[in-house]
């Protein structure tokens, strides 16, 4: 069997979401966990609070100026992440100005080590959970549950959703 030359990079979303971070896998990445160096972590919190300060209290843009400041601030925050994170990443941006399409970055090389390790570490753990997720739904004799369920991580439990018309 031949190995895989070009492994896909794993994918880190960045985008605000009142999580207390702009870094997400399937949840909220926190910034202490990612190794990320101090300044960048510090303009990663000021982009996203400037996005909530961008906002009416009707979660509308108060100006099409700050909703493309957000963007070019997003596009920038995501190359800078990817420089961190090297080649075995991408930072997927998707902005919330309307019209303008998602995009990845990729950074050349790792030039952050500690960075590249923590977010390894963090993609490992995020497909662990999955998996035991997927696990725990198969064993408890649910594995057919489709649409939406909740799955209790320390005791195990899977809750299906009613079906319809049984709410």
């Amino acid at each position: 069997m031949k190995p895989v030359e070009n492994p896909q990079p794993s994918v880190v979303r960045l985008f605000p979401d009142y999580g207390d971070t702009v870094l997400w896998l399937n949840l909220p990445i926190d910034y202490e966990l990612t190794g990320l160096p101090g300044d960048l972590v510090d303009e990663l919190r000021a982009w996203e609070l400037s996005y909530y300060a961008s906002l009416t209290p009707e979660i509308k843009w108060k100006s099409a100026a700050l909703a493309t400041r957000f963007t070019e601030e997003g596009n920038r925050l995501a190359q800078r992440v990817a420089d961190e994170l090297g080649p075995g990443f991408e930072i997927e941006f998707r902005s919330y100005e309307e019209g303008v399409p998602t995009r990845r970055f990729r950074g050349i090389a790792a030039a952050n080590a500690t960075a590249v390790a923590a977010f390894t570490a963090l993609v490992t753990e995020s497909r662990d959970e999955r998996l035991r997720i997927s696990d725990a739904v198969a064993s408890s004799g649910q594995g057919g549950i489709t649409g939406w369920y909740a799955y209790a991580p320390r005791s195990g439990s899977v809750f299906e959703s009613p079906p319809a018309g049984q709410e």
